[in-house]
């Protein structure tokens, strides 16, 4: 039994007996978006386009995320389509930003591993650091989606009356909160991919200058502000979204309401 197994069954274990049955949903949707991610990884490979694989793909892979998160139907309908608005805004920004950076394909670091391989894999370093850009930020996106959503929706249950400029108040409050330990959870899981690329740079003797123009520092750098732009940006999306919806079931009951009477 290798490492591997061990650590997914003590997993298993752990997310049944905190989470019970949204716990193992969780687990599965983990295993599930690995397959799909590697399925992507494979059609890139086998020359089908990249950017429809990619938003395809990704979309499948938030889909499975939030529903894994067993919330109510309306609730998982918005977080939905909070994520895929956000993930084609956050496309719409990646895709030049990838193209003016200079930081794809293999550095100077990776020169050693390299050694005796061919680098020419007949795909783009350009459309392969937009494809892993982006789906770097699909977690977090999913994750900040389903938990503005479902804390405001709460909310709107336990005050189903609410006001809009109230709703609006308080689910932006809500959400900043929310934001803000989402914003914090990438910046640590950044800082721990950083730790052992800044002890390299520092047996390296990396200048400032060195390290700000590194590929490897450029690549991460942006990869973690993608990661707080899609995090920041599912705040007033899905904000958004849910006073059109409340707008909408207020409109309908007052249509109800005029016809009864009448």
């Amino acid at each position: 039994m290798t490492v591997t197994v061990v650590l997914a069954i003590i997993l298993f274990v752990l997310m049944f007996v905190v989470g019970g049955s949204k716990g193992i949903g969780a687990f599965i949707s983990l295993w599930i978006n690995f397959i799909l991610m590697f399925a992507m990884l494979m059609l890139i490979n086998f020359g089908f386009n990249a950017m429809i694989v990619l938003l395809v793909g990704s979309a499948l892979v938030l889909l499975v995320t939030i529903l894994s998160a067993s919330a109510d139907e309306e609730t998982t309908t918005i977080a939905l389509v909070a994520s895929i608005i956000v993930m084609l805004l956050l496309a719409a920004l990646i895709i030049p930003v990838e193209h003016l950076n200079f930081a794809q394909g293999f550095t100077e670091e990776n020169s050693e591993e390299l050694e005796g391989l061919t680098l020419g894999i007949g795909l783009n370093f350009v459309t392969l650091g937009i494809v892993a850009a982006l789906m770097a930020t699909l977690g977090a996106i999913a994750e900040a989606a389903i938990a503005v959503t479902a804390g405001t929706r709460e909310l709107l249950e336990h005050q189903p009356d609410m006001s809009i400029q109230t709703l609006s108040r308080a689910g932006t409050k809500l959400g900043q909160q929310i934001v803000g330990t989402a914003v914090n959870t990438v910046l640590f899981g950044f800082m721990a991919d950083f730790l052992s690329l800044g002890i390299w740079f520092a047996k390296l003797n990396y200048s400032l200058g060195d390290i700000i123009n590194s590929k490897l520092f450029v690549s991460a750098m942006l990869s973690m502000l993608y990661a707080f732009l899609g995090v920041i940006l599912v705040l007033p999306v899905s904000i958004a979204l849910i006073i059109w919806q409340q707008r909408k079931s207020m409109r309908t009951r007052q249509t109800k309401v005029e016809t009864s009477k009448s």
